[in-house]
């Protein structure tokens, strides 16, 4: 208790300051005393009672003040109209709008520091960012494939093709090449195609041929690894996974074609791949009844790990040792119960479980972690891109970026 008393004392005179004694209160005092029998009883006691009183509400306001910031770090607030300037080179960073500058994004490193400013092109529209925050894709997913790519000061970069298909090209694991799965309306062929910066678009093997236009079925790339030469692709058929192809990114050779049986009875709700194409998960419907989440390697479809089925696992981090999943069946406009697994172990390293949705997640190049945006919900204005920015590290630790955000990823 010693320890505390300068705090006790400091808080004590804090308080006293805001409210100075009024001029004539010791005059007033000493009068009123004069005019009064002293009571015979001691009032000591009262004294002692008052001081531990306030000694008891001053430790527990620090105590609770501490405990609070076990769940997480804030990282410092991004200075209004500050500029940061040109962003460094090989520091992977997360980029947001800057909410003051339309046309600016701000660059925080993964400890949640704002490290660059990025001044965008007005013309531009629908910028996203690179894994790793050194270069930008424009345009992803519009009709035709069109679109640009952006060098990591947001210039474009001159020779660069069409980004590669409409349905959701993704970033290899490399950074640097874009990947993508076209459907040619014409031969109704779907076609693997690559993309690198400053070079044109690459067309690889034909993956899978419809029978019709128009039909309930697609194929999009679960993952693109130009580090290990595979690609992993994903039919789905209505809303459920129906064939999976691996493929040899510089031969276009077909390593392996898996098919997912559905007899009117879903119980796979879908299959995510890491960034690497080593792991899948295969995700429960969570229903009653419905068979665990299970990740499988790639390469022989042996059995990785199992997990209950009401956990879905919504990605890899960049180094396969942990695994973001839901905890609960989620539906969009909802609050998100999230947790960042060793999925090997079955070990939570970290949890949300607060009164917001899911916006949007990255996971960490090469490291353990994620950066998750939460949204309001419900959403009472559906155009509002604003979220709030969470890192889960891979220690368990994690870090609040102050402000809300529209992000790039």
């Amino acid at each position: 208790m010693e320890e505390l008393r300068p705090e006790i004392q400091a808080a004590f005179e804090k308080e006293q300051a805001a409210y100075p004694p009024a001029a004539a209160l010791r005059r007033n005092v000493i009068e009123a005393v004069s005019t009064h029998q002293r009571p015979s009883y001691n009032l000591q006691w009262v004294a002692v009672a008052a001081a531990a009183i306030l000694a008891i509400l001053v430790v527990a306001g620090l105590m609770s003040t501490r405990l609070g910031h076990r769940a997480g770090t804030p990282a410092p607030a991004a200075t209004p109209q500050a500029d940061y300037g040109p962003p460094p080179a090989g520091v992977n960073l997360l980029y947001v709008h800057d909410p003051n500058h339309p046309l600016w994004l701000i660059g925080y490193d993964w400890s949640g520091r704002p490290r660059g400013t990025v001044k965008l092109d007005p013309t531009l529209v629908g910028v996203g960012m690179a894994p790793d925050g050194q270069s930008f894709s424009v345009g992803v997913g519009a009709k035709g494939g069109t679109g640009e790519l952006l060098d990591r000061l947001g210039q474009p970069v001159s020779g660069s093709g069409a980004i590669p298909g409409k349905a959701g090209p993704i970033w290899a694991d490399d950074n640097r090449h874009m990947c993508g799965v076209s459907l040619d309306l014409q031969t109704l062929d779907w076609t693997f195609m690559t993309l690198l910066p400053g070079e044109a678009v690459k067309a690889g093997p034909v993956i899978a041929h419809e029978s019709s236009a128009g039909g309930q079925t697609g194929i999009r790339l679960a993952s693109c690894s130009f580090r290990n030469d595979e690609a992993v692709l994903v039919r789905t058929t209505v809303s459920w996974p129906a064939e999976l192809w691996v493929v040899r990114i510089s031969t276009g050779a077909i390593l392996s074609h898996n098919t997912y049986s559905y007899s009117g009875n879903a119980t796979l709700a879908g299959v995510v791949g890491s960034r690497d194409g080593v792991l899948i998960a295969e995700n429960s419907t969570g229903q009653q009844g419905a068979p665990p989440t299970v990740i499988r390697r790639v390469s022989d479809m042996s059995l990785v790990a199992t997990l209950d089925p009401t956990m879905s696992v919504l990605g890899f981090s960049g180094d396969d040792s942990l695994a973001l999943v839901t905890t609960a069946p989620w539906l969009g406009g909802s609050p998100i119960h999230l947790a960042l697994i060793d999925f090997r172990s079955g070990r939570v390293v970290c949890r949300y479980d607060g009164p917001e949705g899911l916006g949007s997640f990255l996971a960490e190049p090469d490291g353990p972690g994620f950066a998750i945006t939460l949204r309001v919900v419900p959403n009472h204005v559906p155009d509002d891109p604003l979220g709030d920015v969470l890192i889960f590290h891979g220690d368990g630790t994690t870090t609040t970026i102050s402000g809300r955000y529209a992000t790039t990823w």
